[in-house]
């Protein structure tokens, strides 16, 4: 059985629209030992609290009203612009189709994660972004991480 891992001096910022849904994040978080999480209705909203609280990681709805998902991760990943341009983010979101996963991806989030979602799923994403992060690279603007398929052909090159 594989442990819980922990990760007790990371801060998060969570943004959904629901406040149920950011409890049960809240509550999955902690019981990695994260205490210190930030919350947001909205992308506007977060966009402040990111400002001003710099949290290590972000785990953010694609689907938000005020400010959507979309264009708090392009605000959040211009460095002219952002203040914290290479946050690790994690994007949620209800009814990932192929299209909507591209275009996440290629404005440099660093993982997905489909709702409804465990806790292990959660945790397993905190795992990548905080324990094996990757290098980020700018594109057309936006600040992204490597592709994992990109890391995979380096490392077979050099083998």
């Amino acid at each position: 059985m594989i442990a819980t891992p922990t990760f007790p001096d990371l801060a998060a910022l969570v943004v959904d629209e629901s406040l149920y849904i950011r409890r049960i994040l809240r509550d999955m978080l902690t019981r990695v030992g994260i205490k210190r999480i930030m919350e947001a209705p909205d992308g506007a909203e977060a966009l402040g609290v990111l400002s001003e609280s710099k949290p290590d990681l972000v785990i953010l709805d694609w689907d938000l009203a005020i400010l959507s998902g979309e264009e708090f991760i392009r605000l959040t990943r211009t460095p002219a612009t952002s203040p914290a341009p290479s946050v690790p983010i994690i994007v949620m979101m209800g009814k990932p189709r192929r299209y909507i996963v591209d275009r996440a991806m290629s404005l440099g989030v660093n993982e997905i994660i489909a709702k409804p979602f465990s806790p292990k799923v959660l945790w397993s994403r905190l795992d990548e972004v905080i324990n094996r992060p990757r290098p980020y690279i700018q594109v057309k603007g936006l600040l992204r991480p490597l592709a994992r398929s990109t890391d995979a052909v380096v490392q077979k090159t050099a083998a």
